[in-house]
């Protein structure tokens, strides 16, 4: 394509103390990182969430994704919690049910207690600009079939409870709970689309559209297709990768659009058995996934050829924490293992 799309990364983590406890100072890291735009508390108080900037180029966004996880690291350090990429909570310890003030969380959780009574889950979301909402639409239908080979790229939540859970993506099933955390449908229009949103709504199955946890979604408050399968990316090189790849999977979702390709919609069955089975580690799809990508990577394919030939070699963020506790058992080993996969360049924890 002639346009650049541009990309921006919603990137969810964990704060926990230095036994894995978990830290309820979302507020207070905040407070001490000073970038409101940009690092924000998520709806349990021991989340946090930073948002990149909007991109066009993955050396920009990989800067801007490591300058954040920087300044989130050292203002968790402040408080005394470390700042943990991890899809799911994995040790015990520390109040899992501890809301982050304000009226709409409260809201989530008398709604929806049996989703909250999993505790806070951690996700990457990445934005790719299609300003354009029919074609937009359009591409999210033609998404579905890939979900289970991005859920499979991001799987980062083997552990929960200080057991290995035999999942790679623990936050899959956890997040299942939600009644929206679905597969988008095969919606022919935008004004289709925005029906079942509404239908979802008034059906209080979600309290507005921003709390439609479609996997893929047009985003309720930019000009973007939010990709929301995906596991918290362990490193900023998994997340650059995965930003990569679902561009250039918009990208080839928008030629086949253009060239007028017909939709031929997975069975429900198939696309749940297949989430399930990347969820559980045990689907590989990077050889179709690359075949349909590569001729609309442009200046990404060096980076994101490199990212797929580190996956092959060290496996993924489920992989390499597995060999973390390994090596280090549950506790604080652990944990200083897995804040130096997040932020490598901080401070020792």
């Amino acid at each position: 394509m002639l346009v650049v799309l541009t990309i921006g990364v919603e990137e969810e983590f964990l704060l926990l103390e230095a036994d894995g406890a978990l830290a309820p100072t979302a507020s207070s890291v905040v407070r001490h990182a000073r970038q409101p735009d940009q690092i924000k508390p998520e709806y349990m108080a021991y989340q946090l969430e930073t948002s990149s900037r909007v991109c066009e180029t993955l050396d920009d966004l990989r800067r801007d994704l490591t300058r954040l996880r920087l300044i989130a690291s050292d203002a968790a350090e402040r408080t005394g919690a470390a700042l943990i990429a991890t899809g799911s909570v994995p040790l015990n310890g520390g109040p899992r049910d501890a809301l982050t003030d304000g009226d709409r969380y409260r809201e989530l959780a008398r709604r929806f207690p049996d989703a909250s009574v999993a505790g806070g889950t951690c996700g990457c979301h990445v934005h790719v600009g299609v300003p354009d909402r029919e074609l937009a639409a359009a591409v999210l239908t033609r998404l579905r079939p890939w979900l289970p080979a991005l859920l499979a790229l991001s799987v980062n939540s083997p552990f929960a409870g200080a057991e290995d859970t035999g999942w790679a993506s623990s936050r899959y099933p956890a997040q299942l709970r939600w009644p929206t955390f679905r597969p988008p449908g095969v919606w022919a229009s935008a004004e289709r689309y925005d029906r079942a949103v509404r239908e979802h709504v008034d059906a209080g199955s979600a309290m507005d559209p921003a709390g439609v946890y479609f996997q893929a979604r047009l985003s309720p408050r930019y000009p973007t297709i939010e990709v929301r399968v995906a596991d918290t990316c362990l490193d900023v090189g998994d997340a650059v990768l995965l930003a990569g790849v679902v561009r250039a999977l918009v990208e080839a979702l928008l030629a086949d659009v253009d060239r007028g390709e017909k939709v031929v919609p997975p069975a429900e069955a198939w696309l749940d058995a297949h989430l399930e089975l990347a969820a559980r580690g045990r689907l590989r799809h990077e050889d179709r996934l690359l075949a349909k990508i590569t001729p609309y990577l442009d200046g990404d394919v060096g980076t994101v050829y490199a990212g797929f030939e580190r996956l092959r070699r060290e496996g993924t963020g489920a992989d390499r924490q597995r060999r973390l506790w390994a090596r280090h058992g549950a506790g604080p080993g652990f944990v200083r293992g897995l804040a130096h996969a997040t932020t490598p360049l901080a401070m020792a924890y």
